[in-house]
């Protein structure tokens, strides 16, 4: 008696299941291109168009109440005026050494340091420094003015 032995007809087995799904594709294949006959125009459903018109959007009058109420605020109230600045922030104090001057008949000039950032400026008679305002210069004194107050800086002598 011979055993059979599926290893020596695996190569048979292979080529007909290869050559059966060849047979699949193609006739799937020729049914996609060909278009069905019992399907006709005038039984497919019409398709909506719709005209085109312009869209222009509403002016932002129309979204004032979304405007005054924010959305991420708790109970979406609108906030509170908010404080003057010029009354809640702190103005910074004048940082600068006079460290020369130089007068002239048609302009007066300060050279100063800024001890912050360690750099020298050239000041003229009515420029501003930080909000300081350089109103005169002496051969010793510069003087500064910011609203009312006034600071005065003197050259030292080395």
């Amino acid at each position: 008696m011979k055993i059979f032995s599926i290893g020596n007809h695996l190569t048979t087995y292979l080529l007909a299941a290869s050559m059966l799904l060849l047979g699949v594709l193609a006739l799937e294949s020729r049914n996609m291109v060909q278009p069905q006959a019992n399907k006709s125009s005038a039984a497919r459903p019409e398709v909506n168009t719709f005209e085109r018109t312009n869209f222009s959007a509403p002016g932002i009058a129309a979204f004032s109440e979304v405007t005054e109420r924010p959305l991420f605020r708790d109970g979406r109230e609108p906030p509170s005026e908010p404080i003057a600045a010029t009354v809640t922030a702190k103005q910074s104090p004048l940082r600068l050494q006079l460290e020369g001057v130089a007068l002239t008949p048609s302009a007066k000039i300060a050279v100063l340091r800024d001890i912050g950032t360690n750099k020298m400026l050239h000041l003229a008679v009515g420029k501003k420094h930080q909000d300081w305002e350089l109103t005169s210069v002496t051969d010793t004194v510069a003087t500064f003015k910011r609203g009312a107050e006034s600071l005065e800086l003197t050259l030292k002598k080395n």
